[in-house]
């Protein structure tokens, strides 16, 4: 059912009444976006409706990135943490798109409307907020972080005024107004004539979920599209070269990385041993991956983090080099000898792991998992290949139930903390159920420490021995690649990248011709 909000009807029935004489001179701006799919949701416990991707900008976060990486103001102007306290001053002359003033109360119940949601993870206490005048309060983080604000940096802790109806008609401080949402069709928005920050060049944005890959290249070759915003290895291999379609990246930020099961139960043990583990991760032919991947513009990967990113630095993990000699010796040593088929076997057990890809889904990886696939049978590994499109299907039936031995993923830290991916990927306390991956024990230990930290130097340091004992110590991960975000676009657009996905503001989008 197609949905038309308040703002869309009175938007509509302006114009109509509007004499010819006072009709606007200028033509207007819209851009069509092509994205993969609607993850939007609208239930009151996992509210995440236009701030998922796409994040259409209706709503905002309290602070943005910067270029470095680190907060900056929006709808917070200022902010001080002292001794577990955050005193917080908020922009002032800001409103919600109803009118409705962004102030002390309005913030504090925005922020209390957000806690509902499951998804919550800047953990603030409900209890602390206060407020300190018409434009400040303070609060305090139930966990004792000193990295709230860096965390807000998320377009997911985004802030709606709270409403009845917000599915309907959600209410933001953002540069646009819902129009229409057709769910898995597409979304559009219109821009906020009384935004209070810098307008947008584009009026008028539509968002296509358009699933296939090929559909939505054609798409943009066609001129249905202006945009596309969800870019595959697939869709660079076939991109073509005449200067028909343009390709926009900021610096590599995702990384692809092989996850095991480190809580393993048989048939799902194997990886258990560390010199397996190991062997997989010098089976890789990361440069190769580089070369056919992305079209050649991912990087091997030592690490999870850029080293560009929180200035962590390159050689805060070894990583693994390609041996293939070192990775059979390995196996050799952990008792595995080769059959005569080409897989290794041990007391009458074939060295089989089954591996699920991935996280986003698949698509976003291929051919990836078929080329793993080739380089573990090298050394006498057999890989089950189970090849997920869906992020529900990957979690419920693989990932908390332990189903595999080993997960392939593809994301990236997505806000200004340094210690986010770490915190909730990478440890036992991980509130999205990462404990199955997590090694536990030191990697616990160093996170913990990291969230709590007085200077940012010594987070980004506990972070950097963190990873090492991830990768080099545990080798619960294995880093294959570190991609960039990549967009596509027609001719004569210029689009203003981000290294965060959800902070491409294509409402900034300039037209050259």
């Amino acid at each position: 059912m197609k949905l038309l909000t308040k703002a869309a009807r009175f938007t509509v029935a302006a114009s109509l009444a509007m004499p010819l004489a006072f009709a606007p001179a200028f033509a207007e701006t819209s851009l069509t976006i092509a994205v993969k799919s609607d993850r939007y949701s609208v239930k009151s416990d996992k509210f995440t409706f236009t701030t998922r991707r796409p994040a259409a900008q209706i709503a905002e976060p309290a602070v943005r990135p910067d270029a470095d990486f680190n907060p900056s103001p929006l709808l917070f102007s200022d902010w001080n943490y002292v001794e577990g306290v955050y005193t917080v001053t908020l922009q002032d002359g800001v409103t919600f798109s109803d009118g409705t003033p962004w102030n002390a109360d309005t913030a504090i119940a925005s922020f209390k409307q957000y806690d509902k949601n499951k998804s919550d993870f800047l953990q603030l206490d409900q209890e602390s907020f206060t407020k300190l005048g018409d434009h400040q309060i303070s609060f305090r983080s139930e966990v004792d972080s000193a990295l709230v604000i860096e965390n807000m940096t998320h377009r997911g802790t985004s802030l709606f005024l709270p409403s009845e109806d917000m599915a309907e008609n959600p209410i933001g401080t953002g540069p646009y107004l819902l129009e229409s949402y057709e769910p898995k069709q597409q979304i559009t928005v219109v821009r906020n004539p009384d935004y209070w920050g810098e307008a947008p060049n584009v009026d008028r944005m539509t968002f296509r979920f358009i699933g296939d890959d090929n559909v939505r290249m054609l798409a943009l070759q066609n001129g249905e599209v202006d945009v596309i915003g969800e870019v595959t290895p697939q869709m660079m291999l076939s991109m073509p070269k005449d200067g028909s379609v343009v390709l926009h990246e900021s610096r590599p930020i995702r990384y692809a990385a092989l996850m095991f099961n480190m809580q393993g139960k048989a048939p799902f043990d194997i990886a258990s041993d560390v010199r397996v583990r190991k062997a997989l991760a010098h089976a890789i032919d990361r440069a190769t991956l580089a070369q056919v991947l992305w079209d050649g513009r991912g990087k091997p990967a030592k690490t999870i983090l850029p080293g560009w990113m929180f200035n962590m630095g390159d050689d805060h993990a070894e990583g693994f080099s390609y041996d293939l000699s070192h990775a059979n010796a390995l196996l050799d040593e952990a008792g595995w000898t080769m059959g005569a088929d080409g897989v290794r076997e041990k007391d009458g057990r074939k060295l089989a792991l089954r591996m699920v890809s991935a996280y986003p889904n698949v698509s976003t990886v291929k051919p990836m998992p078929e080329m793993l696939d080739q380089m573990f049978a090298a050394i006498g590994v057999d890989i089950e290949n189970i090849e997920i499109e869906d992020s529900g299907v990957y979690y419920d039936n693989y990932f908390k139930t332990g189903e595999a031995d080993i997960y392939l993923e593809y994301a990236s830290n997505n806000n200004t903390d340094p210690t986010y991916l770490l915190y909730n990927v990478f440890t036992t306390m991980s509130p999205w159920g990462y404990a199955v991956t997590s090694p536990g024990g030191n990697v616990d230990e160093l996170a913990a420490a990291s969230r709590v930290a007085k200077s940012r130097d010594e987070v980004i340091e506990l972070v950097r021995q963190a990873y090492r004992a991830v990768i080099d110590e545990h080798v619960s991960t294995i880093p294959v690649l570190t991609v960039p975000n990549f967009v596509l676009s027609r001719p004569g657009i210029d689009v203003k990248m981000s290294e965060y996905a959800d902070w491409i503001e294509y409402g900034h989008t300039t037209f050259t011709n």
